[in-house]
């Protein structure tokens, strides 16, 4: 095997020094750009994505840390739902595909997907943190899910991710898992696991 020159060598250990210093802001760009991917932002307008994901990258995840409780995770939520569904508004104009839904349905099946990633990355959190934080977590609503909860015999007050269109809308789906899953023991996040199964 070749040695590496020492100049190679010193540009590496500077790249990887320089990758340790922003380990973590690496991550949450690399789950942003994977979250508005292909099955999530097909139907938004193209050129919204490249806007989209910079909105999720920014959102100031360190600060669950902070949070003592599932309402204080509530109010959090609110008000990074608040910023993205504002950048999804601002160029999804006249989308016919995701309205009257832009903001419960779209922006929370957006954001609820990219802060599992975060929490449940093995090197964001710490895996006390994690296990403490993952049951305040929200389940992603999309196609997959809602055929789930009707083979389950749930019904539905909508058909579609656009039809979700009020908070009570998200929070009933949201508090019907969150029982169920409670009474077994896990987080209501694993109900999106149910995408694994699609034929």
């Amino acid at each position: 095997m070749k040695k590496l020159k020492s100049s190679n060598a010193l540009s590496l250990k500077k790249e990887f020094f320089r990758l340790k210093k922003r380990h973590r802001e690496a991550i949450r760009t690399r789950l942003a750009r994977l979250t508005i991917g292909s099955s999530v932002g097909r139907v938004l307008k193209k050129d919204s994505k490249e806007q989209i994901w910079p909105i999720l990258k920014r959102i100031p995840v360190d600060k669950i840390m902070q949070l003592r409780n599932e309402q204080d995770y509530k109010k959090w939520f609110e008000k990074q739902l608040n910023r993205l569904a504002q950048k999804i508004d601002e160029t999804n104009r006249g989308n016919t595909r995701i309205y009257p839904g832009h903001k419960w349905g779209h922006a929370t099946k957006i954001l609820c997907l990219y802060l599992r990633d975060i929490v449940v990355h093995r090197e964001y959190f710490h895996q006390n943190f994690r296990e403490s934080i993952k049951n305040w977590l929200y389940c992603p609503i999309d196609s997959e899910v809602m055929c789930a909860l009707k083979r389950c015999g749930v019904n539905l007050q909508f058909k579609k991710i656009k039809d979700i269109d009020t908070p009570e809308k998200f929070y009933s789906v949201q508090n019907m898992l969150g029982q169920a899953a409670n009474k077994i023991g896990v987080p209501r996040i694993w109900f999106d696991d149910n995408w694994g199964d699609r034929q």
